[in-house]
């Protein structure tokens, strides 16, 4: 796992789609994931929200204050990288987080 991947993950009956959000060197041992939000879920008003485009390997919203460690039995198919652009947002969006501006 790398760094701005998507993927399907699967916890028991729930799917979503993630991003990798963790520095690749973590990876796969310590790895942390944020949310895909879907294209049709009104995303709630949240300063870190970043859009995903037609670029990326998943349509919707990435809610980066929704940060969790990677079950490695719930990982899925790999859907995808996202693009340059949206990843820097993201990198944005964790920043504000995080407060490390």
């Amino acid at each position: 796992m790398r760094l701005g991947e998507v993927y399907e993950y699967t916890v028991g009956s729930q799917r979503a789609r993630i991003v990798i959000v963790s520095a690749t060197r973590y990876n796969p041992g310590r790895a942390t994931f944020a949310v895909v939000l879907g294209g049709d879920v009104t995303p709630p008003p949240v300063a870190v929200l970043v859009p995903t485009t037609d670029a990326d390997p998943a349509r919707g919203t990435i809610d980066a204050s929704r940060l969790r460690p990677v079950d490695p039995s719930a990982v899925r198919a790999r859907l995808g990288r996202l693009a340059p652009e949206t990843l820097r947002q993201l990198d944005r969006a964790l920043r504000t987080y995080f407060d490390l501006l």
